[in-house]
């Protein structure tokens, strides 16, 4: 119960003192975290197999992109003639 009591307060001491914190150094500990955590998520990507559904997915994600910027610039030359067609008089 008293280590419970203790982890609580620790928390909760924990973030008062990162609220009172300024913006600055909040956001360098942040990015910092964020760095950190892509290396570390870098480091796990490589030691899967390269037959790993995570490895499978970000190796479609390329290809995602492409298809979706092609069918978006489709889309948009649909739209300018229709609207070519729509403000022509009949």
């Amino acid at each position: 119960m008293n280590r419970v009591i203790a982890l609580g307060a620790a928390v909760i001491g924990g973030i008062i003192a990162f609220r009172s914190l300024s913006t600055a150094p909040r956001r360098r500990f942040g990015a910092a975290l964020s760095a950190r955590m892509l290396r570390h998520m870098e480091r796990m990507m490589k030691s899967l197999p390269d037959n790993s559904p995570p490895k499978l997915v970000m190796s479609v994600l390329p290809r995602l992109h492409e298809q979706n910027e092609q069918i978006i610039a489709m889309l948009r030359e649909q739209n300018a003639l229709l609207r070519e067609n729509l403000e022509r008089p009949h």
